[in-house]
């Protein structure tokens, strides 16, 4: 079930929020909220609903033996069972259909055929598969105890404004919360939760999906055999944008409806664009990931403390994990092997600090916009695939050029003048209108993406957490043009979430 269909916004939403609130004082409220949010995930296809609950379910007793030992060595054993079961089953929908892809097409050469196992890839597997882990690992490392309710676990792992693109919870940030009987949401909470899913419709119908349909037009380009100069560019920015319009919204959305269960959800995103390296990018960009894998991998690997080699290849491991997570495929692997070369770059040579240094504000300006392109870049690896590559790096390639050959013909034989400047500007225009098209509708749509985000990160925060502190008449203004750009500009059809897929 999607958050940004009608079903759900009408429908589910408020018979599940009516039952909580009819049930809240029971012991049957986390069993009518476990019911639902299993609906939810199984409404789509129902046997999504075993690989869940065979994960979940390994976990959860594994996590009872684990608190049950005083032997370390039997504890270790468990511990491994439960990574093993996880990244088994994990992998086997996740990547078996990609590697006997690539083995039967390296042996078809050689007359040895192969079979393909192709499964359907269950949406959210990657994320409850780590949230369960952290699980058993925090037992383990007696970080946390186990609960002996089996519907306060179940409940834990799959509530449902989480449960399918994150974030991902540590269990004891959020089972606690679901455990216990919480009070009622104070007006002032549910009219800030209400604003969030408001934001959050916004930035995926309107956002996130207009730079989608731009993505879209950009790739068709290459399928007809022809790439204009610069249409890789507003490719790449397209989908900057998009993939973060949209995984934000939903994090944002499920904030919200978190909270009007009395429910608070970590944040998982903050303003990453405005991020002068890569470190602080991860800091910033699906922070509960990022956090995953800095405290169940890079400190277990050893973290900074065995030196700058150790160092850099421990950042190397991680983020070619951190890659491998989000997909099967080659691109997947180059996009995390380059976001950990970034950081091994910036670490060697901190470029922003030098330039924060010598040019004050205008360096951290620049640190911005280099970081920005660098990102940019990573995610055309991300997105486009093997066939759509070259032909992007080739159309960014060719921008200068074609800027240039616009200017010559205008100045050749003339003194410079503005008037001769604007002169080139238009024939460029004219000579490569789909460009300009497509950068005019990328400029529109980017522009109320910028401002929150520019008024969110001076004050620290997302924009929608602002929500408190506006007087009347600005979240009046806010929620109007919030409506109305939904009503106005929202792609029609209801498109799935970027990060179900992972």
């Amino acid at each position: 079930m999607q958050f940004n269909s009608l079903t759900f916004i009408f429908v589910f939403l408020p018979i599940v929020l009516g039952g909580y609130l009819l049930l809240r004082k029971t012991r049957c409220a986390n069993v009518f909220m476990l019911l639902a949010s299993l609906y939810f995930y199984g409404s789509s296809a129902w046997w999504y609903l075993a690989p869940f609950f065979v994960t979940a379910l390994i976990d959860f007793f594994i996590g009872q033996l684990i608190e049950g030992s005083q032997d370390d060595r039997y504890r270790k054993r468990l511990l491994i069972v439960s990574i093993v079961a996880n990244l088994g089953l994990l992998s086997v929908f996740k990547y078996a259909g990609w590697l006997t892809a690539d083995m039967a097409a390296a042996l078809a050469p050689l007359g040895i055929s192969m079979p393909v196992i192709a499964l359907a890839l269950p949406p959210a597997i990657s994320f409850y598969t780590f949230q369960s882990m952290s699980y058993t690992i925090d037992i383990y490392r007696r970080e946390f105890k186990p609960y002996r309710n089996v519907i306060d676990y179940l409940s834990f792992v799959s509530f449902f404004p989480h449960l399918v693109a994150g974030p991902i919870m540590r269990a004891r940030d959020l089972l606690p919360q679901l455990a216990a009987m919480r009070p009622l949401p104070s007006p002032a909470v549910v009219s800030g939760a209400l604003f969030m899913i408001l934001f959050g419709l916004f930035q995926k119908t309107v956002l996130a999906d207009n730079f989608g349909g731009i993505v879209e037009l950009c790739t068709r380009t290459i399928s007809n055999g022809s790439m204009p100069a610069g249409m890789g560019l507003i490719f790449g920015y397209a989908f900057a944008l998009q993939i973060y319009c949209d995984f934000a919204a939903y994090s944002t959305i499920a904030r919200g409806v978190a909270r009007l269960f009395g429910v608070e959800l970590m944040r998982n995103f903050l303003t990453p664009y405005f991020s002068t390296n890569p470190s602080e990018f991860w800091t910033r960009w699906h922070i509960s990931l990022s956090t995953w894998l800095r405290d169940y991998l890079y400190i277990p690997l050893g973290g900074n403390r065995g030196g700058t080699f150790a160092t850099l290849r421990n950042l190397m491991i991680t983020m070619l994990l951190g890659g491998l997570w989000h997909g099967a495929g080659a691109f997947f692997i180059i996009w995390g092997a380059y976001h950990g070369l970034l950081l091994i770059l910036y670490r060697l040579v901190p470029i922003d600090r030098f330039l924060i240094e010598r040019l004050g504000w205008f360096g951290k300006a620049v640190s911005i916009l280099l970081f920005f392109h660098l990102a940019c870049l990573g995610w055309i690896f991300f997105r486009a695939t093997p066939a759509e590559f070259l032909p992007i790096m080739k159309s960014i390639a060719a921008l200068p050029h074609a800027i240039n050959d616009a200017i010559a013909t205008q100045l050749a034989g003339s003194s410079l003048s503005p008037a001769l400047f604007l002169r080139a500007a238009i024939g460029f225009i004219l000579s490569n209108w789909a460009f300009a098209a497509y950068a005019w509708g990328l400029m529109l749509f980017a522009l109320p993406a910028v401002i929150t985000d520019v008024i969110g990160w001076r004050r620290g925060c997302e924009f929608p957490d602002l929500f408190s502190t506006m007087p009347w008449w600005l979240r009046s203004l806010v929620i109007v043009l919030l409506f109305y750009g939904i009503l106005f500009l929202a792609r029609r059809e209801a498109n799935e979430f970027i990060y179900f897929a992972f």
